[in-house]
């Protein structure tokens, strides 16, 4: 309800109209109104606020590998890519979760635009889920590095594999198991891993990290490149166990 101000002017709501005071003057003006959102709205609002959450996730489970090098929107590529999967057609009732959505698109995804693993790692790796519930490279061999795509100082590679699970009762947080390869620049490489089991329902993502050696020590001690705008990190593989 409106009041009378010290001055005798009225001040606040009458029906569905508003008086405030703008220098020393009344203003009447409509009644502001709450929007109301659409039911297409709410579940797109909905799906963002769940990429939102997600990506923040995915982006601390991978803290180490992207601790430098990334670029300024990886935050904001990988969120408009896990909308993308959220959303919901047209006619389908039910929400898409972490769990149930089709999250293929991300297979290639690069954390770092600058320096894209995609370039240097061209060949698929034939990744898969056991019918045991554990996630599998097969025996696979891959062909020399370019050396043209590495910075100058680079004395040899080293390839990474990070296999996340996020079980379907946990907290957001992710459980790791990871594989290391030196990988040649001279001659193929072969390459096979296998993760330990993952509970039925667990989310996987299988992502890559291409290292450089700058030198070795004598003991054969690797000594890692630690350049800033070279930071290789892609997703090579998602499903659900």
């Amino acid at each position: 309800m409106a009041r009378l101000t010290a001055k005798q002017q009225l001040k606040g709501i009458i029906g569905s109209t508003y008086i405030r005071q703008v220098n020393g003057m009344s203003v009447v003006q409509p009644r502001p109104k709450r929007p109301k959102q659409s039911k297409a709205t709410k579940a797109s609002s909905a799906d963002f606020g769940l990429a939102v959450s997600q990506s923040r996730d995915v982006r601390m489970a991978l803290r180490p590998m992207l601790a430098q090098g990334t670029d300024a929107f990886v935050s904001q590529r990988l969120t408009g890519a896990l909308h993308k999967a959220f959303h919901v057609p047209q006619g389908v009732e039910q929400a898409y979760t972490w769990f149930t959505a089709n999250l293929s698109s991300l297979i290639g995804f690069e954390f770092h635009t600058g320096s894209p693993l995609g370039k240097i790692l061209t060949q698929a790796l034939p990744i898969s889920i056991t019918d045991t519930g554990c996630v599998t490279l097969e025996p696979t061999s891959i062909l020399p590095y370019d050396r043209s795509g590495l910075p100058s100082e680079a004395y040899g590679c080293e390839l990474v594999f990070e296999v996340l699970g996020w079980f379907p009762d946990g907290n957001g947080t992710a459980v790791p198991q990871l594989f290391k390869f030196d990988w040649s620049r001279v001659h193929t490489t072969d390459m096979a891993w296998q993760t330990a089991l993952f509970p039925a329902g667990t989310r996987i993502l299988v992502v890559a990290q291409l290292l450089y050696v700058k030198s070795r020590t004598v003991l054969g001690d690797k000594n890692y490149g630690n350049h800033k705008g070279y930071n290789p990190v892609r997703l090579l593989y998602t499903g659900v166990v």
